[in-house]
């Protein structure tokens, strides 16, 4: 699975996430194990968090 593949359907199941979905309804909806859609949903929060962070840094130069 590509980066952006994996970006795109970790925004899709945070998204879900914090609409208030539980993970057994997000797991059913993408059709994938527990597991990899945590991880997909870190990947896409962890690559926010960087950007925030780059966003920051060019703030302060």
């Amino acid at each position: 699975m590509s980066r952006r593949t994996e970006l795109r359907l970790g925004r899709e199941i945070q998204e879900q996430y914090d609409r208030g979905a539980s993970w057994a309804a997000i797991i059913v909806d993408f059709d994938m194990p527990k597991y990899k859609v945590q991880r997909l949903a870190r990947i896409y929060r962890e690559d926010c968090e960087r950007k925030a962070h780059q966003n920051q840094l060019t703030l302060f130069k």
